[in-house]
Formats: C-alpha cells, structure tokens, sequence
C-alpha cells in the first residue's frame, strides 16, 4: 500500500462486479460514495462489453475493504484495538461465505 495512488492493478480475471458487490455488503450500509461511483461504472463497462480493468491503488484505497482497514473496523463495530490483520481477516472469511 505504499505505492502512488496511480499506479495501475490489472488482475487477472474479470471479477470486479463481484468483489464490488461484496465490498457493499462489507460497507454494513455505510455511505461510501465512491464505491457507490464504482458499482455504476463496473454496471455501465460491463452492459457495454468492456473490461473494469485496470484499476488503481487510489481507486482501491477507496473502494476495497482488504485495504481500508479503518473504515470496516468501524462499519463492521469492530473493537478499536483491533489490528488490521485481524480486520483482514474477518474481512477474508466474510468472502469465503459470500
């Protein structure tokens, strides 16, 4: 996570749609204005045909609940002192179950 915010991620198959989809669920009804952005522009590249890669650490930094271990500590009401690996994961088991 210490790379630029720009600096581009391309995966290796198309998933995004699902791993965004969980994010929301991760989200617990938290506001998350981008990554509500990020569903409409997965929706919209998608009904077109077009891949949602890639993507950015910034994007990311936004958008994923792997690497946004403060905001899903707090969405998820987890204890404060909880490291982020633990939020890792919690957040890792939740996707094995999604």
């Amino acid at each position: 996570m210490a790379l630029d915010d720009a600096t581009q991620v391309y995966c290796a198959h198309e998933y995004t749609a699902a791993n965004a989809a969980f994010a929301r669920t991760v989200e617990n009804g938290a506001t998350n204005s981008a990554l509500a952005a990020r569903l409409a522009e997965i929706a919209s590249l998608r009904e077109r045909g077009l891949p949602t890669v890639p993507t950015t650490i910034g994007l990311e930094r936004q958008t994923n609940p792997f690497v946004r271990p403060k905001a899903v500590r707090a969405a998820l009401k987890l204890p404060a002192e909880t490291s982020d690996a633990d939020v890792f994961a919690t957040v890792r088991k939740m996707k094995d179950q999604f």
